[in-house]
């Protein structure tokens, strides 16, 4: 299956072609689709799917890539994991297809990085916590990462990793993690613990790809240990379609890339992402550094340069002496994060509360958009708007396009944002918490209004006093 970028493609005899690998795709086709549709957008050239664990598919594959003149492969494993497959004799049919053109040029990508998966662990299970009608507060709430299987003791570890990650970055009362198939502690089993350890509520997370057989089996086991524990139990929605993993992908896709060095057919907006990667210090070979330099901004092309690469969603409140949230102190190191390794601070969309949800407790929305107020203008000195719509509040910038450029980098951060005249408008809720949607909202602001100051001293027009 071929799937081409919307409008005119990147041209050029050499420009790659992606191949995203995975087995046992064909009960999932509709969606390994989708998000080879995704990815192609990204990319801006042609995205293919192989099915290595057919038998015939990457041998037919290839014959075709070469007959449209493909000289320039890029592999990327579309797995939780390293590329597993039921029969091992299956990676031979792709040695062989690829060995049987020598000419090609391939590039070998690497899965989903940890953090990532970890990231898009923790954002669904947050929205599934949000269905939970009896646990009103993430320590109330028992996260569950439920996988496959389980055969394969390396990737058991990988899971335990992930639940750990994923408890360090969020508040929920506990991370646990179990397996839908044979090995032990099945869903039921954790869940009948949790529920014996207090639990109000219990969200258990699929850590599947494109396996909507596997998914059914752990929704029927979700409800049928949560009937049995006498316990709320939500399931997440897969990962299959979470955002975050077509840019997971197209990080891995650039990395493959890094030993062809600039090329003009590397999509530029998307090389920004090289500063989002969460590769550690030598993962990637003690050259990585210099072979990428080229691409980053001028500020950080020093090699001796070290620029933390912790997701922002770890950067603790720092709070003043009267107990308060320290909005204008906690960013001051935290700005060099934000240009050179933080990552959006939602997988999913943080939106718009409807007028009725905004006001359904109207002292707690009250609070929350004092707090967003007083944050807002920490961080950038500008006038806050407290009289707009309900679920709203807004920041009025010098002019409309100062405006315009600070939503369009907003909405990059994943935050639904709208736009009057020269006012901004951001979203409250009074369910939204200091620790998450209120942190994300003034964060973003303040990372996207620092971007703004540099983009104004760039063009060396009058300038807006940054946050001392």
């Amino acid at each position: 299956m071929t799937t081409r970028r919307d409008g005119p493609a990147v041209e050029g005899a050499d420009v790659p072609i992606t191949l995203l690998l995975g087995g046992r795709w064909s009960a999932a086709s509709p969606s390994v689709r989708h998000l080879a549709t995704r990815l192609a957008r990204q990319l801006r050239h042609d995205v293919e799917v192989c099915d290595v664990e057919h038998p015939e598919e990457p041998a037919r594959l290839l014959r075709e890539l070469v007959g449209r003149g493909a000289t320039r492969l890029v592999l990327l494993p579309v797995t939780l994991g390293e590329l597993g497959l039921s029969d091992p004799r299956r990676a031979d049919g792709l040695r062989a297809a690829l060995d049987a053109y020598p000419f090609l040029r391939v590039h070998r990508g690497r899965p989903p990085a940890t953090d990532d998966i970890a990231r898009m662990l923790g954002d669904r299970a947050r929205a599934a916590a949000r269905s939970l009608t009896k646990a009103r507060h993430p320590t109330e709430v028992v996260v569950i990462i439920a996988t496959g299987d389980g055969l394969n003791p390396a990737s058991n570890a990988g899971v335990a990793k992930l639940a750990r990650l994923v408890y360090e970055a969020h508040s929920f009362g506990d991370v646990n993690y179990a397996f839908v198939g044979l090995t032990t502690p099945s869903v039921g089993d954790v869940i009948a613990r949790s529920a014996r350890l207090g639990a109000h509520g219990v969200v258990v997370v699929p850590h599947l790809l494109f396996d909507p057989r596997a998914r059914r089996r752990l929704v029927q086991q979700a409800r049928a240990g949560g009937a049995a524990a006498g316990v709320e139990v939500a399931v997440a929605r897969s990962l299959d379609t979470h955002p975050g993993l077509a840019w997971a992908l197209v990080r891995r896709h650039l990395e493959a890339l890094a030993d062809a060095g600039p090329v003009a057919w590397v999509n530029p907006e998307l090389l920004a992402v090289l500063r989002d990667s969460h590769t550690h210090g030598g993962e990637m070979g003690a050259d990585y550094d210099v072979r990428i330099a080229a691409l980053l901004p001028p500020q950080y092309r020093d090699p001796g340069l070290v620029v933390s690469s912790a997701p922002m969603s770890a950067a603790p409140l720092q709070r003043d002496a009267e107990g308060r949230v320290a909005w204008d102190q906690m960013w001051q190191g935290f700005c060099e994060l934000a240009l050179a390794g933080g990552p959006p601070h939602r997988g999913t969309l943080l939106e718009a509360v409807s007028p009725d949800e905004a006001l359904a407790d109207p002292a707690r929305y009250a609070e929350v958009r004092a707090e967003l107020a007083r944050g807002l203008r920490m961080v950038t000195e500008l006038p806050v708007v407290l009289g707009g719509p309900s679920g709203w509040i807004g920041l009025t910038c010098a002019d409309e396009e100062m405006a315009i450029w600070l939503m369009r980098a907003i909405v990059v951060e994943n935050i639904m944002v709208r736009r009057e005249g020269a006012i901004l408008y951001l979203p409250v809720g009074c369910r939204f918490s200091l620790e998450a949607e209120i942190k994300n909202v003034v964060t973003a602001v303040a990372k996207t209004y620092h971007y703004w100051i540099q983009h104004q001293a760039s063009r060396d027009q009058p300038q807006f006093r940054a946050p001392s």
